[in-house]
């Protein structure tokens, strides 16, 4: 599928549509209504924002006929301004029909009430069946795993082609503002953008991009969307020799090796987290370095869907999307990874990027350029 296709054809939410079907008929209701942005993005792939910045989605999906054998139709409920652009962008393939508030109205009287209507949060008249859509949610589709690998791959190569052409004397948003475009010029919507440089990288752990002048070292860090999917990436550059620090990093992936190892079917993510702190300690660092950031968790639609903590309730399935983040000593290692059967697959593997092989994982090295 090209990168440059902006909407996904219909057969792509045919694994979706089953899943609420079953979901239906366990609740004992004919249709679903979906409000949830993350929930958007999971059935329908769209880009149900208009100002990126804000959360509230410009339509609803209502799904009916789903206690029945027959199709359960669509329907997407909108605004009068925003009815052409989904009908003409994010819905082109789609056999959908269209219901429509003039702009200044509301829109959620168009929404179905009633003792058969199931919805994706708690609202009068309807079954809340938010826990349910967000447990069905959380297991990608087959077509949403083979998306996100493609959009991992893509989020790495992007990110690694701009900060391999970054250089001593530039600023962090010069590198940030490079690294926007050429993801948009894919179709890769840029939901967070993290450019640090020297002793920003240890101090800030989110270091948003300033006019700061990069010297000796550079993280890039982003996550891009692409149907409603997220990849998440980080990247070390280091414009001076490495030195010491090299067994540093590499003693950070081995933190993230434990995190990886642990992130198998069937694992608690409190103990995979207990698994992945327990690592900083033994590979030489801070016993309480793990408090100076979070170390990731679920995701999938979201940059993280669900933080990892000591008290997180989530067993882990096939399918399901991890991004870990471990940090320490001014190093941070991040890809977006996939639970298997296999195992912990991270996603995004770029041959162009320098790479080191720890616990028999290709993972990112720090690209040198002294």
């Amino acid at each position: 599928m090209s990168a440059r296709i902006t909407a996904l054809p219909r057969a792509a939410w045919h694994e979706q549509l089953s899943g609420l079907h079953t979901l239906a008929h366990t609740l004992g209701v004919d249709t679903v209504v979906l409000s949830n942005p993350l929930n958007l993005s999971w059935f329908t792939g769209a880009r149900w924002h208009v100002p990126q910045t804000l959360s509230p989605a410009c339509f609803d999906v209502v799904v009916s006929g789903l206690g029945s054998q027959s199709s359960p139709s669509v329907r997407i409920v909108t605004n009068s301004i925003e009815a052409p652009r989904l009908r003409d962008t994010e819905f082109i393939y789609r056999d959908v029909a269209f219901e429509t508030v003039p702009w200044d109205q509301d829109r959620s009287k168009l929404l179905p009430q009633g003792a058969n209507i199931a919805s994706d949060g708690a609202s009068p008249g309807r079954l809340d069946a938010s826990a349910e859509i967000t447990t069905l949610r959380r297991v990608l589709t087959t077509e949403q795993a083979s998306l996100l690998r493609e959009l991992s791959l893509d989020t790495a190569r992007i990110t690694g082609a701009v900060a391999a052409t970054a250089r001593p004397g530039e600023t962090e948003q010069h590198v940030a503002g490079r690294l926007i475009a050429a993801l948009l010029d894919e179709s890769i919507e840029c939901v967070a953008i993290f450019v640090g440089s020297d002793e920003r990288i240890g101090e800030h752990r989110h270091p948003l991009a300033t006019a700061k002048v990069i010297q000796d070292q550079m993280m890039v860090a982003c996550c891009g969307r692409r149907f409603g999917l997220v990849a998440s990436v980080t990247r070390m550059v280091a414009f001076s020799p490495l030195g010491q620090h090299a067994e540093t990093y590499r003693n950070l992936l081995e933190v993230e090796r434990r995190f990886l190892d642990a992130s198998v079917p069937g694992a608690d993510l409190a103990e995979v987290f207990a698994a992945g702190i327990a690592g900083y300690a033994d590979c030489g660092f801070g016993r309480d370095e793990w408090r100076r950031h979070h170390q990731g968790g679920i995701t999938g639609f979201n940059p993280r869907e669900l933080i990892a903590n000591s008290r997180s309730e989530l067993t882990l399935r096939s399918g399901m999307a991890l991004g870990w983040n471990p940090s320490a000593a001014g190093f941070k290692v991040e890809d977006t990874t996939l639970v298997s059967p296999l195992g912990a697959e991270p996603l995004g593997i770029d041959p162009a990027w320098p790479s080191i092989l720890t616990g028999g994982r290709i993972r990112p090295a720090v690209l040198e350029m002294p």
